[in-house]
């Protein structure tokens, strides 16, 4: 085993029951990835986080915001 696998046990095994979930999920989601993830990648996963706004639109308004319609979507 590596050091690195050996960090990343001992982490999990230190994780509280409840965050075990997330972070199956992302191993997961890292296990499929084709190319690492860069520090865009983070960056984009922290301003996520950090978003607090709770306002929604519909994805049609998306659409006619940009002058676009579900056809558009085909070609």
């Amino acid at each position: 085993m590596t050091i690195l696998q050996d960090q990343a046990i001992k982490l999990v095994l230190n994780l509280p029951t409840e965050k075990l979930p997330s972070a199956i999920d992302y191993l997961q989601y890292l296990a499929v990835q084709p190319t690492p993830l860069d520090d865009y990648d983070y960056q984009l996963a922290r301003e996520a986080d950090e978003d607090t706004d709770t306002e929604t639109i519909s994805f049609d308004e998306v659409l006619a915001g940009c002058g676009l319609t579900y056809d558009d979507l085909h070609d």
